[in-house]
């Protein structure tokens, strides 16, 4: 996001001068405490609502189609949006934007109740919600500077980006799949309104932005679409320019692309292969997600060792691998014994008796492993490689890129997987991803041979 580049100069409400550093020094500061708990405690809600969302079309229409369509009223509002609220963001109040945003996704997620009237109105309810959302999260990046000394700004970013990957599995993993199962989707609705109105009461005791250099006035629609136009022409310029760059914010897009594609065919995955519900799809999310910290807590380590590039080739080769093997679980059921598979689900005090689903957990956590291998160090590789000037803008493109990645995926292959299956969609996109694989091994090797030369 463009805006975050020159956080500084986004509010000029002086920060505190607290010479502290670390962890404890952050959480002591009362109001970056309040922006915090309101990040977590919105993006908790909006995980539980995005899973419940799927849960509920996988119930009504047991189509992959209309989970596309589902994800995609998720996916379109970044793409329309995204750019637009960062731009909008630095020349308005930042609390205000706050205070207004989380107010109005209180009123409007109270529109997913309607979920057992019409599906189409979830999907346009989801719409403007998510769109609410794309002007929440600039102004929110945007405050930190203004609650916390410079010195602790880097301890203050990573909470926050820990918070968000924490917020997934706090709220896919532990919150939305035992809420709905106890409760129903009303209560979990009714819960996140009440969340976001939590949130509006703490950020409005935050402290006033600093008046913007520009006013939202001064902004014409002319100049707008210049500007934009500008900031993506240059970023644009120094992706195609430096190779490195551009296979990183491939490998980026297209693992990213990929697990949204993935999301979408688990539900169906669950009912249609292994006969549970589709609220089950928790035993792939779950150990999907630890796969992805346990393997992010080693990330430094392995780096210094292999180098970030290499990372990236495992990573493609251990989602691959876990694809094709996810793939053909099904038909492996007939190559192992029903009492083996009997035991592995009883071990693991599985609700339903499926034995593949122990074998399934096990393949997840290797996604998860290849998902985090894949994207982690090539987005380390862009922020070594982006020039300060234009880091934010190329991360702009990034988050554009990956969510226009995936809007062509979803649409073709949900109503794809409908008619040919979704354990040959899931094998079409490992071998998808092992073509990457080699394109990517073998640029790498011309690289090194022309450095060598």
């Amino acid at each position: 996001m463009s805006h975050v580049v020159n956080l500084p100069g986004n509010s000029a409400s002086t920060p505190p001068t607290d010479s502290a550093e670390g962890l404890g020094a952050v959480m002591r500061n009362r109001n970056f405490l309040a922006l915090w708990i309101a990040q977590a405690i919105t993006q908790t809600s909006a995980q539980m609502i995005w899973f419940v969302m799927i849960i509920i079309v996988e119930e009504q229409t047991q189509s992959s189609a209309h989970l596309s369509l589902a994800l995609l009223t998720t996916i379109v509002p970044s793409v329309a949006f995204g750019l637009l609220a960062g731009v909008v963001v630095d020349r308005v109040d930042k609390k205000a934007v706050l205070v207004v945003t989380n107010l109005l996704r209180a009123i409007s997620v109270l529109g997913y109740l309607l979920y057992s009237t019409s599906l189409y109105v979830v999907y346009v309810v989801n719409l403007i919600f998510v769109s609410i959302s794309q002007f929440f999260a600039p102004a929110e990046v945007s405050m930190i500077p203004a609650l916390v000394p410079r010195r602790q700004l880097i301890t203050a970013t990573s909470l926050f980006n820990l918070t968000w990957t924490a917020s997934q599995l706090v709220g896919i993993v532990l919150l939305a799949p035992w809420l709905v199962k106890f409760f129903g989707a009303t209560v979990v609705f009714l819960m996140s309104a009440g969340i976001y109105a939590a949130a509006t009461v703490l950020v409005a005791m935050l402290p006033a932005s600093a008046p913007p250099e520009r006013t939202l006035a001064s902004l014409k629609r002319e100049t707008l679409v210049h500007d934009v136009r500008g900031e993506l022409h240059e970023a644009w310029s120094f992706i195609i320019s430096d190779r490195q760059t551009w296979w990183a914010m491939l490998t980026y897009t297209v693992g990213n692309a990929l697990m949204l594609v993935i999301v979408m065919l688990t539900p169906r995955y669950m009912v249609s292969i292994l006969g549970v519900k589709p609220e089950d799809a928790v035993f792939v999310f779950a150990p999907a997600g630890v796969g992805i910290l346990a393997i992010t807590a080693f990330l430094t380590v392995l780096s210094n060792r292999f180098g970030k590039e290499r990372l990236v080739d495992g990573g493609i080769i251990c989602t691959t691998a876990a694809l094709f093997c996810i793939a053909g679980l099904q038909r492996a059921e007939n190559l192992l014994l029903p009492g083996v598979l009997s035991a592995l689900g009883w071990l693991v005090h599985l609700p339903f008796r499926q034995g593949l689903v122990p074998p399934l957990m096990i393949l997840a956590a290797v996604l998860g492993v290849g998902y985090a291998l894949l994207t982690v160090p090539a987005q380390a590789i862009l922020l070594e490689r982006a020039p300060a000037t234009t880091r934010g803008r190329i991360f702009a493109v990034l988050l554009m890129l990956v969510n226009v990645a995936a809007v062509i995926p979803l649409v073709v292959l949900g109503n794809l997987a409908d008619r040919i299956g979704v354990n040959s969609i899931l094998a079409l996109l490992a071998a998808l991803v092992a073509v990457l694989a080699i394109v990517t091994i073998r640029d790498q090797r011309q690289r090194a041979t022309r450095l060598e030369g």
